[in-house]
């Protein structure tokens, strides 16, 4: 049967491999069917099925169906649930239409997965995120010998050398400070990556170094807004000012950088204090809905702080944020100010 599960945050890798699966069955763009499967309210699987048995009589080959991002296995998107006698009755209704509309597509899809059509290519792809191995649709398609490939973001000890022989196979030479910055820049994002290859092609330049990367690649967010925030929260001032500086530089103000610094805080204050309170990662990560290696790290970062202490911080940011809003203060003024009295082991 020719039915697939392609999942997983490693967007390039999926979609290059997906165009990869396509070319092995010779399917042209004039015969794949898109189908946004993202909301569960305007979501119909006979819409799927009968694409999947529709075929032009004019045509030869193959054909294929890509069911986009399946709201049914995510698994941060629930359905109905069982049904509770402190339920209002709305709330009853609602479950229990859920649960009707779910049992009906699964019995829809497992009719057509008895008798699939052989010329459909039929491939649900989860657009990043990782499918979900506990829904009853997962577990239907692995029933019916589903294909389930998973594309997920790799590790630096993974990444790097795949760096390393992409740069190397395209011809570049880049001096080992220039592709430290690469790396930083792309993390261990693969489209950031190749978007940052598809850049040096047009630069033109074979052999680059550090201001080369700086001119042609841009800042991640993700990454510069965890070098500011483990910056001071390590006590490495100097780190988390370099950032800050180099973030200002790409656009961002002062503003922006409270509000990141804030977040990153509040979420160390949350953990922290129920650390405090006598819970440990796995409790505090189901009270928080996290998993209990990222309750970890957050514990880790926020060694040198006590609760109360990062409580005092936020409404240090606080009050700076409204200082600076009325016109009192200065934003590089307060920001750094608040940097060198709290940023340093």
């Amino acid at each position: 049967m020719n039915l697939y599960v392609y999942a997983g945050k490693d967007l390039y890798r999926q979609e290059k491999a997906l165009e990869k699966l396509l070319e092995k069955f010779q399917i042209d763009q004039d015969r794949r069917v898109v189908v946004d499967a993202s909301d569960r309210r305007t979501f119909r699987m006979e819409k799927v099925l009968m694409e999947c048995d529709t075929l032009s009589l004019f045509d030869e080959g193959k054909k294929a169906v890509i069911v986009r991002n399946p709201f049914f296995l995510n698994s941060e998107i629930s359905e109905g649930g069982k049904v509770t006698k402190s339920d209002s009755p709305a709330v009853r209704k609602r479950k229990e239409n859920e649960q009707a509309t779910k049992e009906n597509r699964l019995k829809l899809l497992e009719s057509y997965l008895k008798n699939p059509s052989e010329d459909t290519v039929l491939i649900f792809q989860c657009h990043g995120y990782n499918a979900d191995p506990r829904k009853s649709d997962y577990r239907l398609l692995e029933k019916y010998g589903c294909e389930m490939v998973l594309f997920d973001t790799m590790d630096e000890q993974a990444f790097i050398p795949y760096a390393r022989k992409a740069l190397k196979d395209a011809g570049y030479q880049l001096e080992e400070k220039a592709f430290t910055l690469l790396m930083d820049r792309c993390g261990t994002d693969t489209m950031l990556f190749q978007n940052a290859l598809a850049r040096f092609d047009l630069y033109g330049e074979k052999k680059l170094n550090d201001k080369d990367i700086r001119h042609l690649v841009s800042l991640n967010p993700s990454i510069n807004v965890f070098n500011l925030t483990s910056g001071f929260t390590s006590g490495n001032l100097g780190l988390a000012m370099d950032t800050a500086a180099e973030m200002l530089q790409a656009g961002y103000d002062y503003m922006a950088l409270i509000a990141m610094l804030s977040k990153r805080l509040r979420i160390m204050y949350n953990v922290r204090a129920l650390y405090e309170a006598g819970l440990d990662n796995e409790a505090i990560g189901m009270r928080l809905h996290q998993k209990k290696g990222y309750i970890y790290f957050v514990l880790k970062d926020s060694s040198r702080f006590t609760s109360r202490k990062l409580l005092n911080l936020l409404n240090q940011l606080a009050e700076l944020d409204q200082g600076i809003k009325q016109g009192n203060i200065s934003p590089r003024y307060g920001f750094e100010q608040f940097m060198i009295r709290n940023g340093m082991e």
